[in-house]
């Protein structure tokens, strides 16, 4: 049986099982209410989660170009990229579904082709962690914009700092 095929099968399981390893990386705490994947707006993060890691699988399966795989990884990071994630374990969760396949595969098909057909899973490691850097960039420009706007009203309110009128030097 080809391996398309047998992934096509065994799909739904290995969303689960990428989404369960996935939410393990959370603390203990969290990661009972994430669980529940099927709450929109009640769970917003376990269901976006969810909905990104079956969105990677279903595309990893049909072997869909790198680029199809940018909204989905960006759902996931976003999220990852304001919690207290260090990089590694920010985008680690590619691994995980790579695991994820990795336990079904193994069962039926033999080792070497399992390693080719899951390095591709490798390469979105490396977008994964571009994407987190984006985010992060955002996150510590929006930080340094919100101190110089905090710095600059106190200053204006203590008299400290006042602004100057911009009077326009005509010449003749």
């Amino acid at each position: 049986m080809p391996i398309k095929d047998l992934l096509s099968k065994k799909r739904k399981a290995i969303v689960n099982k990428s989404f369960e390893l996935t939410i393990a990386t959370y603390p203990e705490e969290s990661q009972s209410f994430l669980k529940d994947s099927s709450r929109q707006f009640t769970n917003p993060i376990g269901y976006n989660l969810y909905q990104s890691i079956e969105q990677i699988v279903e595309k990893i399966i049909n072997e869909e170009p790198i680029e199809s795989f940018l909204p989905p990884l960006e759902e996931i990071i976003k999220i990852r990229a304001v919690q207290d994630f260090t990089p590694s374990q920010a985008v680690g969760f590619i691994f995980l579904i790579k695991k994820a396949f990795q336990d079904e595969l193994e069962k039926e098909i033999e080792p070497f082709q399992i390693l080719d057909f899951l390095s591709r899973i490798d390469s979105l490691s490396l977008i994964a962690f571009d994407i987190f850097m984006k985010y992060r960039e955002k996150i510590y420009d929006l930080k340094s914009k919100e101190l110089i706007d905090r710095t600059w009203w106190i200053l204006k309110k203590w008299n400290i700092v006042s602004e100057i009128p911009d009077k326009t030097v005509q010449t003749k």
